[in-house]
């Protein structure tokens, strides 16, 4: 028998979605995928495995390219013994691979900053749609506790993901940011948000330290975070070089 009953038919879609939430669909955003950007993969992931077996490891930062791009400025942290777990293109299902297949093995940092999500919430990939803030937060989620998991003897902190020019990706990520503060625990995680100093006195995106893309760093930003960075790793003895940063220590 047919029916046409509207009132009926979402009954009928509401009890199917109640009916896969029980049973615990996961979003993809929490399952290890290996990132399909051939240029980087595998061989950046190769080398970071072998960096991490033949030196002294005391920092590591995770993320995406906005990370990855600390590799232009290797003065920043000399003397830090950083190692650079940023990937272009990743979102938070990559990192969970790479924590999956070996990206954290062997080594036992002070000190561990993420920050990861953004190339969760882009329009313009065709690849993907982006996906939901709360799926995204799960996903970081999952990255935090896989790495506590792995270096149970680090310290880990998850900075907000950095803002961008405004639109519906923007609002995404603030929404995102509104739950990262629920991950601190205040002994091993913690969430610092430094958005303010990428800002104007007005609130809106400082240009002046952003590529023309409006969300990559440009140099002057990438100084803005690492001197936002100083009291962090001095706390965890680890330092930000001054010479590189223009700045006396």
């Amino acid at each position: 028998m047919k029916t046409k009953n509207p009132i009926l038919l979402a009954a009928l879609f509401l009890s199917c979605w109640m009916a896969s939430s029980a049973f615990g669909e996961r979003s993809s955003t929490v399952i290890p995928v290996p990132s399909p950007l051939k240029k980087f993969m595998p061989r950046l992931h190769q080398e970071k495995l072998r960096e991490a077996k033949i030196k002294k490891v005391d920092f590591v930062m995770i993320g995406d390219s906005i990370t990855h791009s600390w590799s232009r400025y290797p003065d920043v942290f000399e003397g830090g013994n950083l190692l650079n777990l940023g990937f272009p293109g990743d979102r938070t299902q990559n990192v969970l691979w790479r924590i999956r297949n070996g990206a954290l093995e062997e080594i036992s940092p002070k000190l561990v900053t993420m920050m990861i999500g953004t190339n969760n919430l882009h329009e313009d990939k065709k690849a993907y749609p982006p996906d939901r803030p709360e799926n995204i937060f799960a996903g970081i989620r999952a990255i935090v506790n896989e790495t506590r998991t792995r270096l149970p003897k680090s310290k880990i902190v998850v900075f907000s993901i950095f803002p961008r020019k405004a639109g519906p990706a923007y609002e995404r990520v603030k929404a995102v940011n509104a739950l990262l503060p629920q991950l601190a625990d205040g002994k091993r995680v913690f969430h610092l948000d430094i958005n303010s100093l990428f800002l104007s006195d007005k609130g809106f995106l400082n240009k002046s330290l952003f590529d023309r893309d409006l969300l990559h760093l440009n140099k002057q930003g990438y100084l803005t975070w690492a001197t936002a960075m100083k009291p962090l790793l001095k706390k965890h003895g680890l330092r930000v070089n001054p010479n590189a940063l223009g700045q006396k220590d």
